[in-house]
């Protein structure tokens, strides 16, 4: 492969594309720690009352069911777009072309 080409995208690309953005939402998004805190108390009550562990497997669960919820939101509400705003026709009788 020459060094101008560009590499094809297959399909195992996409998918690992999705993995690393939701890792990345996951691990430096500050409102998704902040979601994390009810699981660390689930887990603190483990150890200090005596809840059952299941609830704080529960409650990991329900967050991870959750962002990825929220993450596939954003995922699909930018599908489609390439960030480009299309080119408008200039009606500047003043401007050069």
């Amino acid at each position: 492969m020459e060094h101008n080409e560009e590499p094809k995208k297959g399909r195992g690309t996409k998918v690992g594309e999705f993995f690393y953005g939701l890792l990345f939402f996951f691990i430096l998004r500050v409102d998704t720690l902040l979601f994390s805190v009810p699981v660390w108390i689930l887990l603190i009550l483990h150890f200090a009352v005596g809840l059952p562990i299941k609830w704080f497997w529960i409650g990991v669960g329900a967050f991870f069911l959750v962002g990825i919820l929220r993450y596939l939101l954003i995922v699909f509400a930018r599908w489609g777009s390439s960030g480009e705003e299309p080119q408008k026709e200039n009606k500047n009788p003043y401007s050069h072309k």
